[in-house]
């Protein structure tokens, strides 16, 4: 049986910029980078910009803003920083939720104000993909 799993991610995106200066600035670990023109085992294509990213994973859709602000909460101190990455190397930032979600599970999806003032505050995008799966006990395509 397959289980809902949330993705919660903050992404630093641009053309070129040094993820490793970023991570001694920031003094935050990051859960991924990629550098622009880089190649990884699993892609066939090279990476079309440098990435610098957090990540966190849950296995429940039930609160998304604590899930985001776990996040949040390690970057809100570090906002003036941000702002000047930003401005310096022309990035752009995005917080991305991705929730597969399985067995018809129901959850109401809110994100409270101060979250979404601190995503507006970094002029930050905000992506969320819900994927479901409406029945797992057939395997009939539906397209």
């Amino acid at each position: 049986m397959e289980q809902t799993t949330v993705m919660v991610e903050f992404a630093m995106c641009g053309e070129e910029f040094n993820p490793d200066e970023v991570t001694k600035l920031l003094g935050i670990l990051p859960t991924k980078t990629r550098i622009k023109g880089s190649m990884t085992d699993a892609q066939y294509h090279p990476a079309i910009e440098t990435t610098w990213s957090l990540r966190n994973y849950e296995n429940s859709i039930n609160d998304l803003d604590q899930q985001l602000c776990q996040i949040i909460n390690g970057l809100k101190d570090k906002t003036e920083i941000l702002l000047k990455l930003k401005k310096e190397y022309n990035l752009y930032y995005m917080f991305i939720i991705v929730a597969y979600i399985y067995n018809d599970i129901e959850s109401d999806i809110y994100l409270k104000r101060n979250t979404l003032d601190f995503i507006s505050l970094l002029d930050a995008k905000l992506t969320i993909e819900i994927d479901t799966d409406t029945d797992t006990d057939t395997d009939t395509d539906i397209y």
